[in-house]
């Protein structure tokens, strides 16, 4: 035997070509894995299980983005409900589910498997319009769903003449085919409407982009607080100053608020941009901005001044917290030097409180939960000193709390919806109709055989029924059994 090993020149257990890692197989495989009906499935649960989380947990408000300091406040009042799973909740991006990585991760697949699935459809659907399957088998008219078969003594080429015109008249693609027993025709209409199904896919794509664009470049202020007759900056990546200049409020004879309407005037700079009476589903719209009418309340206007007499802030102080026990509303604006003021006044019905009518109480804090640095009740119109500041309460002034949002996706979402319309209709009520005919001759006479799997489609039903009463109608006089007129067979 020779000391040689003879080299290998093929694989003996197909482990060579398993370990074929070329680009071209394995961009094949992961659009193999991407068009695949059961991954696309995993995808959608899991999107759904995310946005079942995103809506259950709390989400973290615009307005707090970017600002450290108002996150962890926000967080520590999370705590209260969340618990230890805080923290990791927040790592893993929870409290902002629906611009957070895994979400975006997923939906992303989720679109390229919806791209892959309909890329690979196209060939299919561009294949059976344009080059539909005109041939069946013979045991195809016996077994098919929605099928018929009648004798005429017409010869094979007038019958066929007459179903051929017939066909023609009401819409039909005729197309023949000559090979095999007899004479055949597939008649179809509607051949293009299955690419609905295309512009479906695409449809929510498009939605799910217009979501993500949102997600990522839009926000919802759910808080934006407008005391009358005091401009606020509308910040946000703007120049803009919102300013409430009126306000009106009527109820019913229960006391239930009927209805309430802010006059609301936006600026920027000196010039107005937009001008409008502001109630619930009556909001102001301008740039993409959303100012809808949420609710109202009483502000405290307020002055705070430096050791020097600077004033470092004068305006309204919307009290629109309460606290848990539901004895006191407040409010609270940051200072300048991040120094934390609330305002603090007794709810409706609380007397008693240590605040007297006319008086607000004013503490100052480094964090919602630490202890006050300074705190003093005030009278209205006295100028009070409060830790390091000089406080007066000028007066008490109606706000109106508005939902301030950005969706700058939603003209993209519009345009997915319009297609998932269009792209449904077409699916639905243009379904792709299909019937095969054979015409042959036989010792009785000529044998017409019509049959589609269709069967389901009551509409195209009802439409073969009376192509085959009409083509009756015109060989009556010629078919052996006189005018006597054939139904369809249901299988």
């Amino acid at each position: 035997m020779s000391d040689e090993t003879p080299r290998r020149t093929g694989t003996t257990d197909g482990l060579d070509e398993a370990l074929d890692l070329s680009p071209g197989r394995f961009l094949h495989a992961i659009y193999a894995l991407f068009h695949n009906k059961a991954f696309g499935l995993i995808l959608i649960l899991l999107t759904g299980l995310l946005s079942l989380i995103g809506a259950l947990l709390p989400q973290k408000p615009s307005s707090i983005a970017g600002d450290s300091e108002r996150q962890a406040v926000w967080l520590d009042r999370v705590r209260d409900s969340v618990g230890g799973w805080t923290s990791i909740l927040d790592a893993l991006g929870f409290f902002s589910m629906f611009s957070s990585i895994p979400f975006l991760v997923v939906m992303g697949l989720l679109a390229l498997s919806i791209i892959a699935c309909t890329t690979h459809r196209i060939p299919v659907i561009w294949k059976a319009a344009r080059h539909p399957h005109v041939r069946v088998k013979a045991r195809f008219f016996d077994v098919a769903g929605l099928r018929t078969r009648f004798i005429t003594s017409q010869e094979p080429d007038e019958a066929l003449e007459v179903i051929v015109a017939d066909a023609r008249r009401h819409g039909l693609r005729v197309i023949h085919d000559d090979a095999g027993t007899g004479r055949g025709v597939y008649l179809d209409r509607n051949a293009w409407m299955p690419f609905g199904t295309v512009l479906a896919h695409t449809a929510f794509v498009v939605i799910m982009a217009g979501f993500v664009v949102s997600s990522l470049t839009g926000f919802r202020d759910e808080r934006f607080a407008l005391t009358i007759g005091y401009p606020r900056e509308v910040g946000h990546g703007t120049t803009l100053v919102a300013e409430a200049t009126g306000f009106r409020d009527t109820y019913y004879d229960n006391g239930g608020p009927k209805d309430y309407v802010a006059d609301l005037v936006l600026r920027d700079g000196d010039e107005t941009v937009a001008q409008q009476e502001v109630r619930v589903n009556s909001p102001l719209s301008h740039a993409g901005l959303m100012f809808h009418q949420a609710y109202f309340g009483v502000a405290a206007v307020m002055r705070v001044t430096d050791a020097s007499g600077a004033t470092v802030f004068e305006g309204g102080v919307p009290l629109e917290w309460t606290t848990q026990d539901k004895i006191f509303n407040y409010g609270h604006v940051t200072l300048p030097d991040q120094t934390m003021m609330y305002v603090i006044s007794p709810a409706s019905g609380q007397v008693g409180r240590g605040i007297a009518p006319g008086q607000v109480r004013v503490e100052l804090r480094r964090g919602e939960k630490t202890a006050p640095l300074a705190s003093t009740v005030i009278d209205m119109g006295t100028a009070t000193p409060v830790g390091d500041y000089s406080v007066t309460f000028q007066r008490e002034q109606q706000f109106t709390g508005m939902i301030l949002r950005s969706d700058p996706g939603t003209g993209i979402v519009w345009a997915g919806f319009a297609l998932l319309v269009v792209g449904t209709c077409m699916t639905m009520f243009f379904r792709h109709q299909r019937l095969w005919v054979r015409v042959s001759g036989t010792e009785e006479g000529t044998l017409v055989q019509m049959a589609s799997p269709d069967r389901r489609d009551s509409g195209f039903t009802r439409f073969v029924t009376d192509m085959v009463e009409r083509i009756n109608t015109q060989l009556a006089s010629a078919t052996k059994k006189g005018d006597q007129r054939l139904s369809l067979i249901h299988i």
